[in-house]
């Protein structure tokens, strides 16, 4: 078991008994005899709040922070879960190329020693020919004795008594031979990594499962949680449950929406970085370029023709940057059910409420089919990005809906919102996207 794994197992033992423990102590009515550990408000301290400036500011604090915990803790669970799944997928993807790798060496090694027994046996013939024609002496059994075994075959000795046709054929056996020992020492460490493999990829599947149930169980328990904390909010704020869900959702996506400025102004300023680094080395490069030399002039004498100018070098082709497409089914069981024709459908309906036209879904389909073919548990194993918009990390989705690691729904409005703020529209990222690699 890697270190990663033990970290992964407990993080999820820790972080299951935590919810459930606070799930214990919201499901039965606070009291002074048994008062959540970690100060969970009651009833009590809502109505106590009341009437009371500055008592009933201290308790949204403290409920809009209790929210902020569920929410920050449902995003950490859901990122153990991505990694895990990533983990799992690439595990697997290994495995799979050790059994392949286990099948050739199989086929190999086994094509060796035939070929090396058709050679012993030709050797055999031509020295029983050799002797019925009358070429060699008795002495010829103990030489076909010897072919039989690698350790006492030597060429020049064959070479006399049988011939140097079969001397070749003992030749080629013993290569064959030797190949043959080398890919079953091969085939035998293949096999080996293979089963090592095999033992890795069942526990990174068991840890995949883990990490995905305790997602699951959390969210189950904070949904009962979190709807307790919103009517305490809303009986402080003397307003209504759905006032508050839509408040915090407000917030999550101001603070999306500064996110995605600031990447903004950040890539604008490398962007004016690079340029300014190119026009500095093209002054000194010019700089730096010698003058040319000026010839006397000699009357009568013609002066030579200046040589001709060195082609100007082509700069390399820029490498765009990797393509986070590279994403996975990591086919964690209990894990998102893909429906790309539902995901589909559902981004082109939504068009209009950020102000496109369903001329945007072209170029929004072919940026999605690159980065997760519209899976929602696509998996990228190397970045960690999640999910139909390979939001990096995955848990930004949570801005959305904390059902992000299942929900197509919640990917696909996290992923237009995100799009809206940074390109301005799906062509705009699709464009961006076949320029550089990445949106």
């Amino acid at each position: 078991m890697t270190k990663q794994q033990i970290a992964l197992r407990r993080f999820l033992a820790v972080s299951v008994t935590a919810g459930l423990l606070l799930t214990a102590t919201v499901a039965a009515p606070a009291t002074a005899e048994d008062a959540p550990p970690s100060g969970f408000p009651s009833w009590s301290d809502v109505e106590k709040a009341k009437g009371n400036a500055a008592a009933t500011a201290a308790e949204v604090a403290k409920i809009s922070k209790f929210l902020d915990s569920l929410e920050a803790e449902a995003g950490s669970l859901g990122e153990a879960a991505v990694k895990a799944g990533g983990d799992f997928a690439a595990t697997q993807a290994k495995l799979e190329a050790a059994t392949a790798e286990v099948g050739v060496l199989n086929a190999q090694s086994k094509r060796a020693a035939q070929d090396a027994e058709q050679y012993k046996q030709a050797a055999v013939a031509i020295a029983v020919q050799s002797y019925k024609s009358g070429g060699t002496g008795l002495d010829l059994f103990s030489a076909i004795s010897a072919l039989e075994s690698p350790q006492s075959l030597n060429g020049v000795e064959m070479l006399h008594q049988v011939g140097e046709r079969a001397a070749v054929k003992q030749a080629l056996a013993l290569q064959s031979m030797a190949t043959a020992d080398a890919l079953e020492k091969t085939r035998q460490a293949a096999v080996a990594a293979q089963a090592e493999l095999t033992a890795e990829a069942q526990t990174a599947r068991t840890e995949a499962v883990a990490a995905q149930t305790a997602v699951t169980t959390r969210l189950d328990a904070q949904k009962s949680q979190s709807e307790t904390l919103l009517s305490q909010l809303a009986a402080l704020n003397s307003t209504s449950v759905a006032t508050e869900q839509e408040y915090r959702k407000g917030q999550s996506a101001v603070a999306a929406y500064e996110q995605v400025q600031q990447a903004k102004r950040q890539a604008a300023a490398d962007e004016a970085a690079r340029l300014a680094a190119e026009a500095a080395q093209r002054a000194a490069d010019a700089a730096q370029k010698p003058k040319p030399v000026e010839q006397a002039s000699n009357p009568g004498v013609p002066n030579p023709a200046p040589a001709p100018a060195p082609a100007p070098v082509q700069p390399p082709p820029t490498t765009p940057a990797p393509n986070p497409g590279g994403s996975v089914d990591p086919g964690v069981p209990g894990g998102a059910v893909n429906d790309p024709a539902g995901a589909k459908a559902y981004a082109s309906a939504r068009l209009g409420a950020y102000g496109w036209g369903q001329s945007e879904f072209q170029c929004l389909n072919l940026l999605w089919e690159r980065e997760s073919n519209w899976r929602t548990n696509a998996t990228n194993p190397s970045s960690g990005a999640y999910g139909i918009a390979q939001a990096l990390p995955a848990s930004k989705y949570a801005q959305t809906g904390s059902d992000w690691l299942t929900s197509y729904r919640t990917q696909v409005d996290w992923g237009l919102g995100y799009i809206k703020g940074r390109y301005g529209s799906p062509c705009g990222a699709w464009a961006h996207s076949e320029a550089i690699g990445w949106y």
